[in-house]
């Protein structure tokens, strides 16, 4: 994984932890499971999603949980249509991700009802099952910095069950053209010198848009730029094309825009 500097020191911190109890316990340690649930805060793209399904592998893999399993789900998944609806599924969906993660998106979008009392059952509902199956699974809470934050603020008793913060900052525009490089490559293109520095100075200028999707740019941006290379190919001789023609990435495959900043809008005369 590019970058991610913060959320790797923080799941290096939690695996390190489980690994001391087991390597330490012939030296007196106490071998216990403490609690690891998580909130992830991050903006769009910025790997939540992929960091929590490898975090489950990882955790499999070092003979932390039985399953590995994640189980991702949002309020639509787990918050009921009528009160009295939510309990039972929420308890439903622990049940399946137990010996693994629970990951829960935009996990603000639990209080967003009006009357609050759907929001107030999932909370309630999920903090009990958060201390009863605190050895048993992960619960993993993502969502945007700002919301999530509100969230917490809201929800002391289940602030209080978290064990680990994890930021995941916005690509910087160097860490962008990596992810680039990484996502061509897996098509099978490279990228010119010439290309990756019109990459950069496109990122950098997308990275100031209110609405910039990071890592999803980046991808939006290979697939188009292979869009635009298909049409080139095709306005070439036949005859003449190489097969490093159809390996690489020229700038001026390079044609999308970056997201236009938004504009202040003045209220008044």
């Amino acid at each position: 994984m590019i970058g991610l500097d913060s959320a790797k020191k923080v799941i290096e911190q939690a695996l390190n932890m489980q690994q001391a109890q087991r390597l330490f316990a012939d030296k007196g340690m106490k071998l216990e499971r403490p609690s690891m649930h998580m909130v992830f805060t991050g903006n769009p793209g910025t790997a939540k999603t992929t960091v929590a399904r490898l975090f489950a592998r990882i955790m499999k893999e070092n003979g932390f949980f039985f399953t590995g399993t994640l189980v991702e789900v949002g309020r639509a998944d787990i918050v009921g249509k009528y009160v009295g609806w939510t309990a039972p599924t929420i308890k439903a969906k622990f049940k399946e991700a137990c010996g693994g993660v629970l990951f829960i998106d935009e996990a603000y979008s639990l209080v967003d009802d009006c009357d609050g009392s759907f929001g107030d059952e999932a909370i309630s509902t999920i903090v009990q099952e958060m201390e009863n199956h605190r050895k048993d699974l992960i619960v993993i809470f993502a969502g945007y910095p700002d919301k999530m934050e509100q969230f917490l603020r809201k929800n002391p008793g289940l602030r209080s069950r978290i064990a680990f913060h994890v930021p995941f900052e916005d690509y910087t525009g160097e860490e962008l053209c990596q992810i680039a490089r990484l996502l061509a490559g897996k098509s099978g293109v490279t990228l010119t010198d010439e290309a990756e520095e019109k990459l950069l100075t496109l990122f950098e200028a997308a990275r100031t848009a209110p609405d910039f999707g990071n890592g999803r740019f980046a991808r939006t941006v290979i697939e188009q730029a292979r869009m635009s290379q298909a049409s080139r190919l095709l306005k070439m001789d036949y005859d003449r094309i190489q097969r490093r023609d159809i390996e690489t990435i020229c700038a001026e495959d390079i044609e999308i825009s970056a997201p236009k900043k938004q504009e202040k809008r003045q209220i008044g005369f």
